[in-house]
């Protein structure tokens, strides 16, 4: 008799199991689906639209660090077009909640720290590029990127000690540049 309902058991156990697994894989599909269909809606322009389709997924699943920081692009590329100030708040705000549900992922806080320069807010976007930093230490787009914040504020040596971090990771044209643009500066009396 005891083998009965442990076997029920055992078979609502692994049904249970089952369906978590199809709804984690349907709401992955959502996910994907919607930050796709906003990517080709914001390509074309249509900001409106695109972070609508967000904003549904996201009632779907608020808790998804993909469909914030898609929501944080566009409504950076929309506020980069219209000039809006509550879309600008509207982007940082979505991309500190992303970077709040994936703590460990450096895009979050990067998207975050470029939405800032891009506002001219440079000593918040460096403290930004330094939070990305912290889990994605040797990107060499990161450190140019900072290295660029700290040059706007006045930091040229520190600009160019990470200018050529990057290089040493990775020689690029922004590192090359800043050293004939920043090391002259230095060397001088």
């Amino acid at each position: 008799m005891t083998r009965r309902p442990l076997a029920l058991i055992t078979s609502f156990l692994i049904l249970a199991a089952t369906a978590a697994l199809c709804g984690q894989a349907v709401s992955a599909y959502l996910v994907s689906r919607a930050r796709d269909q906003a990517e080709r809606l914001r390509q074309e322009g249509e900001y409106d639209r695109a972070w609508s389709t967000l904003e549904s997924a996201l009632h779907l699943s608020p808790d998804s660090p993909d469909l914030w920081t898609e929501l944080g692009q566009t409504y950076r590329a929309a506020w980069f077009f219209r000039q809006s100030p509550d879309l600008l708040r509207s982007a940082l705000q979505a991309y500190e909640r992303a970077a709040t549900l994936h703590p460990l992922s450096a895009t979050p806080p990067a998207e975050l720290a470029r939405t800032l320069a891009l506002g001219g807010q440079y000593a918040q976007a460096d403290r930004a590029y330094q939070r990305a930093l912290v889990n994605d230490p040797r990107n060499p787009g990161l450190l140019v990127d900072r290295a660029a914040a700290l040059e706007k504020l006045g930091r040229p040596a520190a600009a160019l000690a990470l200018y050529r971090s990057a290089a040493h990771i990775k020689p690029n044209e922004y590192s090359q540049a800043a050293e004939q643009r920043l090391a002259p500066a230095r060397e001088a009396p």
